[in-house]
C-alpha cells in the first residue's frame, strides 16, 4: 500500500512539473512577442538592426510622447474609446434583454430566431461588408463613427445573444416564480435580479465587444473617409506610412494601442473567467 501511494505522489509530482513547464513556456510565448514590441520602442533603428534581441542601451519615456504627437492620435484615441464604448453599449442593449426574452418567453418562431441568431455567428464581417455600406450610405451615417458603432454592433450581438441565453437559460425557474409570488413582473426581475447575477457574462461581453471594436479595422477604413473620424487602426496605418523608418515609433504607437485593453481586462479578469465558464459551457 505504501509503494503505491508513493508511486501516485511520484506521478502527481511528475505530472506538476511537466504542466508547469508547459505553462511557463506557453506564457513566455504569449508575452515574449509584447514585451518585445515595448522593448522596442526604446531602441534606436542603428541598435535594432545589429542585435534585435538586445536590451535597449537607455529607457527614455519621452518616445511615447513624439510617437503620440507625429502620429496624431489624440483624436484617434479618442475616437476608438467613443466607438469601443458605443458597440458595447448597443451590443448589450440589445442582445441581453434579447437573450432573456428568448430564455423565457414561448412564442411561435422563438426557437427559429435563436437558430438564426447562432447561425449568423459564422458570418463573416467580409461578407456583410457591402451591404452595410449602402445601407450607411442612405441613412446618410457614412463617414460618422456611427457608421463603424453599429457595424460592429451587428457583428458582436449575435455571439453576445448567445452568451447571454446560455447564461439564463441556466437560471432557475424557482427565483423568478418567487418574484411573481411577491408581485415583481417580468421586467421587474429582469432588472433587479437577473442584470445583478449577470455580471460575469456582462463582463466577459464588454471585454469580448471592446477588444473586437478597439481592433476593427476594415469597417473603420470602409466607412470613416475624413481624419476627424479616423480611429486608433486607421490612423496608425498612415503613421506608419509616413514615418516607416522610425521604428521605435511604430513600436511606441503600438504599445499604447494596447494599454488600454490590458487596463480593461486587467479590471474585469475575475469576472471574465467566471462568465466564459457560465457562458460557453452549453450550446
Amino acid at each position: 500500500m505504501g509503494v503505491k501511494q508513493t508511486r501516485i505522489k511520484d506521478s502527481d509530482t511528475t505530472f506538476n512539473v511537466v504542466g508547469g513547464i508547459i505553462f511557463a513556456l506557453a506564457l513566455l510565448g504569449a508575452l515574449y512577442p509584447l514585451l518585445w514590441m515595448a522593448m522596442n520602442s526604446f531602441r534606436s533603428n542603428d541598435e535594432l538592426f545589429s542585435n534585435p534581441l538586445a536590451l535597449p542601451q537607455k529607457f527614455d519615456i519621452t518616445v511615447f510622447g513624439q510617437a503620440w504627437q507625429r502620429a496624431g492620435l489624440g483624436d484617434a484615441f479618442r475616437n476608438s474609446v467613443l466607438n469601443s464604448l458605443g458597440a458595447v453599449l448597443v451590443t448589450v442593449v440589445i442582445s441581453s434583454p434579447a437573450a432573456f426574452a428568448l430564455s423565457r418567453i414561448r412564442f411561435a418562431g422563438g426557437a427559429l430566431i435563436l437558430r438564426i441568431l447562432m447561425a449568423t455567428v459564422l458570418v463573416s464581417g467580409q461578407v456583410i461588408l457591402l451591404p452595410l455600406f449602402f445601407v450607411m450610405r442612405d441613412l446618410r451615417l457614412y463617414d460618422t463613427l456611427w457608421s463603424t458603432i453599429i457595424g460592429d454592433a451587428a457583428l458582436y450581438i449575435p455571439l453576445s445573444t448567445t452568451l447571454f441565453y446560455n447564461f439564463y437559460r441556466e437560471l432557475p425557474v424557482e427565483i423568478e416564480e418567487a418574484t411573481r409570488v411577491d408581485g415583481c413582473g417580468r421586467w421587474s426581475f429582469y432588472t433587479r435580479f437577473v442584470l445583478p447575477l449577470s455580471k460575469s457574462i456582462l463582463s466577459s461581453v464588454i471585454i469580448f465587444t471592446s477588444l473586437w471594436s478597439w481592433n476593427e479595422y476594415l469597417y473603420a477604413l470602409t466607412f470613416l473617409k475624413s481624419v476627424s473620424v479616423r480611429t486608433f487602426p486607421v490612423q496608425l496605418r498612415n503613421f506608419f506610412g509616413e514615418y516607416r523608418i522610425e521604428y521605435n515609433l511604430m513600436f511606441a504607437t503600438l504599445t499604447i494601442s494596447i494599454v488600454p485593453l490590458i487596463i480593461l481586462y486587467l479590471c474585469m479578469q475575475k469576472s471574465f473567467v467566471k462568465g466564459m465558464t457560465a457562458g460557453a459551457v452549453k450550446t
